[in-house]
């Protein structure tokens, strides 16, 4: 078997070289600490993340070994907020016109590496826990939740439907 060198995916500085889907931001997060534990602030709207305001919230769990997704909104864009775990995020861009259409992506979250991302209605996203604990996030979507007609549709982690391989480390159990 030949031997194959690394290619640069980063920079010297951690920047990450790939792009992500456009409209997507990804802040890190600061824990602060001291003698009485610590303090992470999760979402402020000084940081310009994004514009609309904070209207509803949960958190979400996924069990180690485990997948959820492939999901998709499109009348709302969700904000995570990564605070527990390891996490691996995968993203479909779907949108017609979006300057990354077409295109996947990946993201990977730790509680060592606190994360808000922001994932633009039309971008379809799949997260699967790749550690040994419970992974948690809590979600800030720009709407409320529709009981009634819910803005949220679903695909199977193997489908057809999407040009992504994900692997059968992601098939969910």
């Amino acid at each position: 078997m030949p031997i194959e060198q690394d290619v640069q995916t980063v920079e010297a500085d951690g920047t990450p070289l790939a792009p992500l889907p456009e409209g997507m931001v990804v802040r890190d997060l600061v824990t602060h600490t001291d003698e009485r534990g610590t303090l992470c602030e999760l979402y402020d709207p000084r940081w310009g993340v994004h514009p609309d305001a904070m209207v509803y919230a949960y958190q979400c769990t996924i069990r180690p070994g485990r997948a959820k997704g492939w999901a998709i909104h499109r009348h709302h864009d969700d904000r995570y907020v990564f605070l527990r775990g390891e996490l691996e995020l995968a993203f479909f861009d779907a949108r017609e016109g979006s300057s990354t259409a077409g295109r996947e992506f990946r993201l990977v979250l730790s509680e060592l590496h606190r994360r808000l991302v922001t994932i633009p209605s039309g971008v379809w996203h799949a997260e699967r826990n790749i550690g040994a604990t419970d992974a948690v996030f809590v979600n800030f979507p720009t709407t409320p939740y529709d009981h009634e007609r819910p803005d949220k549709y679903r695909l199977p982690l193997d489908t057809d439907e999407l040009p992504v391989v994900l692997g059968p480390e992601w098939s969910g159990w």
